[in-house]
């Protein structure tokens, strides 16, 4: 504990991405889906999805309502329907057709064709899921998460989360014992923020809230951005736009790909962990560690 004091001595403010940083799927989304998927569509319509056919929807359909509607249709708030609800309904609903599309056979084409009402059915069920998971079947901690955000609370340091994320966030975390208030004292989302990670503007957000929280304008000195450090996953989301923000990062949980491969090459290797229990036993260790 001594150890891991002064490796963060520097550092009033400590923030956090969500999704494979503090928190994992408990089953694969595509498995969930499917089944849920599954549930309405096999009785109705005898058609049947598999996970890899959903996978790949999901993947196509995500980066295409993506880059019409960034940030989780963060744009469309000031519409009648709220931006995120909206766009979540809208991918799982193509998803769902794309989907079929691919489990019907070529000569009943009319088999893939699922009525409105169900694909509401699935979708509003789908992010009741994501949100609540009254099941316990959508979310979980990753390993070493409670144990690391433990030893990291000071009154002197600010926790707070950074996260790519739309208004739900707040409901996942506390359901997942990262409750806001209490395990961390602030969550910015890219959807409240206006900005995705890596822009350094949703970091600076963060810096903000922490400083508003911190009592700063009031007498006491306000955190500095090399005072700030973020933990997260994504070499350019969260390591790359985190140090532009003139803050400094490590990573854990890097996924495994082709462009994280290349990313890493240039970021010092003292900086990359495997998962939380490795950076703590690092923050731990008397070796001071190099920001």
């Amino acid at each position: 504990m001594h150890h891991l004091r002064n490796n963060l001595s520097r550092f009033r403010l400590v923030t956090f991405d969500v999704t494979d940083t503090l928190l994992e799927y408990a089953v694969r989304p595509e498995r969930h889906y499917a089944q849920v998927i599954n549930a309405v569509l096999e009785p109705r319509l005898g058609l049947t999805v598999r996970e890899e056919q959903v996978a790949r929807s999901f993947g196509r359909c995500f980066r295409t309502l993506k880059q019409q509607h960034p940030n989780f249709g963060a744009g469309r708030k000031a519409q009648q329907e709220e931006g995120w609800h909206w766009w979540w309904r809208t991918l799982v609903e193509q998803v769902v057709v794309d989907a079929a599309a691919a489990a019907a056979a070529p000569t009943v084409p009319e088999r893939a064709a699922v009525p409105p009402a169900l694909l509401r059915a699935i979708a509003e069920q789908l992010i009741d899921d994501y949100t609540h998971d009254g099941q316990r079947v959508c979310w979980r901690q990753r390993p070493g998460a409670s144990e690391l955000l433990a030893q990291m609370r000071d009154p002197a340091r600010t926790l707070g989360i950074v996260s790519n994320f739309d208004p739900r966030l707040e409901i996942i975390l506390r359901n997942n014992g990262v409750a806001p208030g209490q395990v961390v004292d602030f969550v910015v989302t890219s959807y409240e923020a206006g900005v995705e990670k890596p822009d350094p503007a949703i970091f600076e957000s963060a810096l903000r809230r922490a400083n508003g929280l911190t009592g700063a304008g009031t007498g006491r000195k306000e955190i500095a951005p090399h005072e700030a450090l973020h933990i997260g996953n994504l070499c350019r989301e969260d390591y790359g736009g985190a140090r532009e923000a003139g803050w400094c990062a490590v990573l854990v949980n890097v996924p495994p790909n082709d462009k994280n491969r290349k990313l890493l090459e240039s970021i010092p290797s003292e900086h990359v962990f495997t998962g939380l229990p490795e950076l703590q036993r690092r923050l731990e260790s008397p070796t001071r560690l190099e920001w």
